[in-house]
């Protein structure tokens, strides 16, 4: 009888030790499940911080209206960084701004896709695929599928733009408001 008790009692043991170990093992896997979905849901709260940031700036740099270009230099001021306005300055400012004024030019963009490579909690990588309509006193001017590849970097808690090159267009095409054809090299195909 005696032999009897102590097999019980020891399986007994056993049983409260195996459950015991049970309920452990189920809490640090709730645990480890939980972590892993916050991480989970960070990253993706963080790449979907960038691609906002990258398809903002985006559509601002290739959006704008003749009779207010200082709104879109503004605009890209606020969502850039480091030497980014001095290079804008020099390709859009002064000559580039005044035909965009005497043709009376108005640009609209629309972003399709935002690609993102490497992000971390201070820079990014992203590719970004816009269309973008350019109408004009002269022409209507339509470019599809334009590739920018931005450099971001994260600034007191937002995202700036730190450096663009444009990659390319799947077309671009113009066409005549006088209804002739468009001049030679204008309806090239990139």
């Amino acid at each position: 009888a005696f032999t009897r008790a102590r097999v019980l009692g020891a399986l007994a043991a056993m049983l409260v030790t195996a459950t015991a170990a049970t309920a452990v093992l189920q809490w640090v896997s709730a645990a480890q499940a939980q972590d892993a979905s916050a991480r989970l849901e960070s990253e993706r709260a963080l790449r979907l911080e960038v691609s906002g940031a990258a398809g903002a700036f985006s559509k601002a740099l290739l959006s704008y209206d003749y009779q207010n270009l200082q709104a879109t230099r503004s605009a890209l001021a606020a969502q850039a960084t480091g030497d980014f306005l001095g290079t804008y300055d020099a390709a859009f400012g002064g000559a580039m701004a005044q035909v965009i004024v005497k043709l009376k030019a108005t640009s609209q963009a629309t972003v399709r896709e935002v690609y993102l490579a490497d992000v971390d909690e201070a820079t990014a990588h992203a590719i970004v695929v816009v269309d973008q309509q350019v109408n004009t006193s002269e022409a209507i001017r339509s470019v599809k599928d334009s590739h920018l590849k931005i450099s971001l970097v994260k600034e007191k808690g937002a995202w700036k733009v730190h450096d663009v090159t444009v990659l390319g267009a799947a077309s671009d095409d113009q066409y005549n408001l006088d209804g002739g054809k468009p001049a030679d090299g204008d309806d090239k195909k990139d």
